[in-house]
């Protein structure tokens, strides 16, 4: 049953990060900003999740797997994120990558710290 709860949570990760990649990327030009905002997102929401599940009954074990392991796991991607920084990377756009970089860095620790600290607060 814990595996129906992660492949089902996957499944929206997965589909909440295509519509919102196609919504975002093209208006951000050649800046990776889609891939950026998920991974920030999807920090959030982990932290959140993770804080709030493991500090309250409110949340069972199958909805946190579901939740953190399908949910942020499918939406939220290290493998673009490594290859859009190369690209940037390769194209001499230095400036850009290092931004990217560290934004996604900074950014994705900010956001569990956040999300972290947002579920404290409700418990």
């Amino acid at each position: 049953m814990l595996v129906l709860y992660i492949a089902i949570g996957g499944t929206a990760g997965t589909l909440a990060r295509y519509f919102l990649q196609g919504w975002m990327q093209p208006r951000s030009g050649a800046f990776p900003l889609g891939t950026l905002a998920i991974n920030i997102l999807g920090s959030l929401t982990l932290g959140f999740v993770i804080r709030y599940a493991t500090g309250s009954t409110v949340v069972s074990p199958e909805l946190r797997a579901a939740l953190t392991i399908g949910f942020c796991g499918a939406f939220t991607t290290m493998s673009t994120f490594s290859y859009e920084s190369m690209a940037l990377l390769g194209d001499g756009e230095y400036w850009r990558a290092g931004m990217y970089m560290g934004g996604t860095i900074l950014g994705c620790l900010m956001a569990v710290i956040a999300g972290t600290a947002l579920a404290e607060r409700l418990l």
